[in-house]
């Protein structure tokens, strides 16, 4: 089965995480059939109006080349379309108009890296990343650490029993048919589950969720957690069962949820060693 995906956008500095992230998104290609975009954003120095020096021209050129030998040297990136884009301004906004403009399917990008040519390149560190992630048009893979070895084995589910738990599930779905993944569902409980969570609710949510993995052949497995804090049993958990892959949410509809998960999200975003997929139900 493939994935309903055929657009990827991968924002570029040249450090060795951004490249390993376009690595991880022509993994996704070969299997989705979907092209890559490269995105290299960099900050443009203000020169004088009558200026007859067009720096944009020469650093657009030198970046590009740089691209260029990417594309030639990289046998991952065999058999898999790539374009190029090369613009200026602040990395969030770039990413996400860029998004937009291609009609980006997803985004794939490290959380860290300084860039490998000197003063143009910007830092894609977590904080931007999750701007990014928080106003991204479409889902998006954040990358913190390189592993050789591209799995999607092991996906993780965190739910809780929102409406919103629903909106990853379906694309957790398709992901584990086209990657023969294993989804591990994760339900999270807390000591103040009376103000946030019903634990009646969320067990049904979990049979739910159980009931369409079932019936669609997906293989899966169910923990319910007991937590002080939610992006630590996430974590732990992933590393416990080698993880390849952790699905999020990015808003909640109540204002107390909104609090927990925005924080929790953040965190799993800026901490994890596994890389995360995170829908922005906004958008």
């Amino acid at each position: 089965m493939k994935l309903p995906l055929k657009k990827l956008l991968v924002p570029i500095d040249f450090s060795e995480i951004s490249l390993y992230a376009l690595d991880y998104a022509a993994g996704i290609a070969k299997t989705t059939g979907a092209e890559i975009t490269l995105l290299h954003v960099y900050d443009a120095p203000e020169l004088p109006k009558n200026s007859a020096f067009n720096i944009s021209d020469l650093m657009e050129r030198g970046i590009n080349e740089k691209i260029n030998e990417i594309k030639a040297k990289d046998k991952n990136l065999l058999g898999v379309t790539l374009k190029s884009k090369v613009v200026s301004g602040k990395i969030h906004e770039r990413i996400e108009e860029v998004a937009e403009e291609i009609k980006a399917d997803m985004i794939v990008m490290g959380t860290h890296g300084s860039s490998g040519i000197r003063k143009i390149g910007k830092f894609l560190l977590g904080s931007t990343a999750y701007r990014v992630v928080n106003n991204a048009p479409c889902p998006i893979i954040t990358i913190k650490e390189i592993n050789k070895k591209i799995n999607f084995k092991n996906i993780i589910l965190p739910i809780d029993n929102s409406k919103e738990t629903m909106e990853k599930v379906g694309l957790a779905m398709e992901w584990a048919k086209a990657f023969g993944s294993k989804i591990h569902i994760l339900a999270l409980t807390a000591f103040f589950d009376e103000l946030v969570v019903q634990i009646k609710d969320l067990k049904e949510q979990v049979d739910e969720i159980e009931k369409l993995l079932e019936k669609n052949g997906i293989d899966y497995v169910s923990k319910m957690i007991r937590h002080q804090r939610i992006s630590e049993s996430v974590l732990s958990y992933s590393e416990k069962v080698n993880a390849d892959l952790i699905f999020i949410v990015t808003e909640q509809e109540n204002a107390i949820a909104e609090m927990i998960v925005h924080s929790a999200a953040r965190n799993i975003v800026t901490e994890s060693t596994v890389p995360v997929l995170s829908i922005n139900i906004g958008k």
